[in-house]
């Protein structure tokens, strides 16, 4: 009778650990949402703005050989109408290699960096203005926090780059596409102080925002791929 309660035991103390571990991806999302909450706090109490005006200008005046056109190239893809494009195209790769589930829920965190477009509305927090040594390379319209670049890249390149971890077996594209992926979220944010058309705590709020929401998708991903598999078993 022993010796058949210990597989049980040994199964019970594994269930345990794992439903322990599947607890701190959500803690991170809830920590990451917290921080967001207090960026967003303390830049509508305008407790920010010597910060944002002093990180943006030493950020600017860093000269480096390829930097600007790096910064440039990085923000590049997160501008409409190219942005449409990209994510259209990732979408329909998806679905001609028949990862319907995988599509689906891509095509979701295409749709959650839109959120940024609610949250400017709320706070309305003005772009930076070219002068007194702040530089804009072009502006752009609308409001600035949080950054929309930021959230798109941190969703819906993370999503990307989690397939691309799990799913792609070549070892060489699959680093390839990693690196893609993660230095353009990494870059992202910097790029968009750099040419001056957000403020650091912009783009810090949406990497909170962003990680959030990312940790939800991909905790909601992975329980829809464990139903599928078990459904095709």
């Amino acid at each position: 009778m022993a010796a058949q309660n210990e597989p049980t035991a040994a199964t019970g103390l594994a269930g345990g650990r794992a439903q322990r571990r599947g607890r701190y991806p959500l803690a991170v999302a809830l920590l990451a949402l917290l921080g967001f909450a207090l960026v967003m706090i303390l830049v509508v109490l305008g407790d920010t703005t010597a910060f944002d005006l002093r990180a943006t200008l030493d950020w600017q005046r860093v000269r480096l050989p390829g930097l600007e056109p790096l910064m440039q190239a990085v923000s590049w893809p997160g501008f409409t109408p190219q942005a449409t494009y990209f994510g259209a195209g990732i979408l329909l790769l998806l679905l001609a290699l028949r990862l319907w589930l995988e599509s689906g829920f891509a095509l979701l965190a295409f749709l959650c960096g839109m959120l940024s477009g609610t949250i400017k509305g709320i706070v309305a927090r003005p772009r930076p203005v070219a002068g007194d040594g702040l530089v804009v390379q072009f502006p752009v319209g609308g409001y600035s926090f949080p950054s929309g670049h930021v959230l798109t890249y941190v969703i819906f390149c993370g999503f990307l780059a989690y397939l691309a971890y799990t799913l792609v077996r070549w070892r060489p594209l699959r680093r390839g596409l990693l690196t893609l992926l993660l230095g353009l979220i990494a870059l992202v944010g910097p790029s968009r102080v750099y040419l001056g058309q957000h403020w650091a705590t912009d783009t810090l709020a949406s990497y909170f925002l962003g990680t959030a929401i990312l940790i939800v998708l991909l905790i909601l991903y992975r329980a829809a791929k464990g139903w599928q598999l078990a459904a095709t078993r």
